[in-house]
């Protein structure tokens, strides 16, 4: 598994639904998945996800046995567990979080949201992940979003800062313009110039900072740490 990368399983009975969401997050995670249900538990088992997406209606072994079974083993009782499912009823959606789900998500979603209930479920799995994020001597604090070089503060402007927090949180893999601008800037109309101009004031500012940051030509950038 790559360093700084958490891992997620997909179970859906759809492996066309699993290679998207694994396409989706694999920028961001680890990703496995499996569209037989009957063999998602051992494959839980096996790879210690950080995480579980889990569709609700499948034959074999329905998502809300699955998410049972889950939390009655010692190993695997503490992992979260958001379903991502279609056509799902409030009394579907009940009997889920009554089984232990973390989190509920209905088809068809915005990638932007399914990946922030994500982060906000592994902060919460691990305090340290949603505080703090280190690459070399650099410090990112996510609370009081402050950025430090060898102990000493940096100035950063706030789309400057969550470009750091996404380099640094995908250290050592590509972050491409087309996710910066995704996720950074949203719905704004700005081009690709905007981030070329925003890495290359941020460079200037952590210049003392032990790392790289890469162009990754036609592509994006890429934050190399040893």
């Amino acid at each position: 598994m790559s360093a700084g990368k958490r891992r997620i399983l997909i179970v859906d009975d759809y492996e066309e639904s699993c290679k998207l969401l694994s396409e989706i997050l694999s920028t961001t995670f680890e990703c496995d998945y499996t569209a037989d249900s009957t063999k998602a538990f051992g494959l839980i088992v096996e790879k210690k996800p950080d995480l579980i997406l889990l569709d609700y209606k499948m034959p074999g072994l329905m998502g809300i046995d699955l998410c049972k079974m889950i939390r009655e083993n010692e190993a695997t009782k503490n992992t979260p567990i958001i379903f991502v499912s279609g056509a799902a009823s409030i009394d579907e959606k009940i009997k889920a979080f009554e089984q232990g789900a973390d989190d509920f998500i209905s088809k068809p979603f915005h990638v932007k949201e399914l990946l922030l209930r994500i982060k906000v479920h592994l902060s919460e799995k691990d305090p340290d992940l949603g505080a703090e994020l280190r690459a070399a001597n650099l410090r990112m604090n996510l609370l009081s979003r402050q950025v430090f070089v060898d102990g000493e503060e940096v100035q950063l402007t706030p789309k400057q800062f969550d470009i750091l927090k996404m380099l640094v949180f995908n250290k050592n893999n590509l972050v491409t313009r087309e996710k910066c601008l995704d996720e950074i800037w949203g719905d704004t109309e700005v081009t690709s110039r905007n981030v070329d101009s925003q890495i290359n004031y941020l460079k200037r500012k952590i210049n003392k900072f032990n790392g790289k940051i890469l162009a990754v030509p036609s592509l994006g950038y890429r934050l190399e740490v040893d």
